[in-house]
């Protein structure tokens, strides 16, 4: 289980709405949850460029400049606190994480164990 999964169950998602997320059916969603998600699915996938498939005409046509403004400052939000988080709690490198999923054992020769004060 990853931290994101742990923490979804935390704040009461279950595994079925987990799993739900991450293949993204339509036939599981209303089609308009189902068009935002979608969108921001592929937004991430794509590292932030704009989508260019079928759906995203229906997705423009359904919600206003305001509402998609308001999902690209989300985005941008998310990505911003999940690269902060990343980097200064979840350093692949720290020796605390070793064995943790996507970290990395660093060995360290003796004169970089320098203490900082």
């Amino acid at each position: 289980m990853n931290a994101h999964t742990a923490a979804g169950k935390r704040l009461g998602i279950t595994a079925e709405d987990i799993d739900k997320l991450i293949y993204l059916k339509k036939e599981d969603f209303e089609y308009k949850e189902w068009l935002v998600l979608k969108y921001v699915q592929d937004w991430i996938f794509l590292n932030g460029n704009e989508p260019a498939t079928g759906y995203v005409s229906d997705y423009q046509a359904t919600y206003t400049e305001k509402e998609r403004l308001c999902v690209h400052k989300l985005l941008r939000m998310m990505r911003f606190a999940n690269y902060f988080n990343n980097t200064f709690f979840r350093k692949p490198w720290r020796s605390d994480l070793n064995g943790a999923s996507g970290s990395c054992a660093v060995e360290l020769k003796s004169s970089d164990k320098t203490t900082r004060g």
